[in-house]
C-alpha cells in the first residue's frame, strides 16, 4: 500500500459567502472602533484648564478677587466678617493648586462652587 493514498490533503476552498461574511465581520468592528473613538474625543479633558466662575454660586463679585455673600448662604456665613472672601491670596491663586484650595473651601464652608466643587 501506498501512503499516499492514505493521506488525504485538504484543500480549503473560500466561497465568496465567506468572504462577505469576514469583510462584514471586520466592518463591524471597524465601526465600533470608530463610534468609541468618536465617543472618547468628545469627552472633556481632565487636564483640560476649568473655567469656573469667579465666586461660588449666588456670591456677587465685587472686585479684586472679592467676594460678597449676599444671601447667607452655607455654614461659614455664620461667622462674623464671613459675608467677604477675599480669594486674590496666594493659596487660591495658584496655578497648581489654587483651584484645590477653592474647592476644598468650598466644601469646608459647605457651598456651590460650578466647575470648581467637583475638584475634592
Amino acid at each position: 500500500m501506498s501512503n499516499n493514498n492514505s493521506q488525504t490533503i485538504r484543500k480549503t476552498n473560500y466561497t465568496s459567502t465567506t468572504f462577505i461574511i469576514i469583510f462584514g465581520v471586520l466592518g463591524v468592528i471597524g465601526l465600533f472602533i470608530y463610534i468609541y473613538n468618536s465617543y472618547k474625543n468628545n469627552l472633556p479633558s481632565p487636564t483640560a484648564t476649568l473655567i469656573g466662575a469667579t465666586c461660588p454660586d449666588y456670591w456677587d463679585s465685587i472686585g479684586n478677587s472679592k467676594c460678597k455673600n449676599v444671601n447667607s448662604l452655607g455654614t461659614c456665613s455664620n461667622t462674623d466678617g464671613a459675608n467677604i472672601v477675599d480669594f486674590s491670596g496666594d493659596v487660591f491663586t495658584n496655578n497648581n493648586t489654587g483651584n484645590y484650595s477653592k474647592c476644598k473651601w468650598a466644601k469646608a464652608c459647605n457651598m456651590s462652587w460650578s466647575n470648581i466643587d467637583r475638584l475634592c
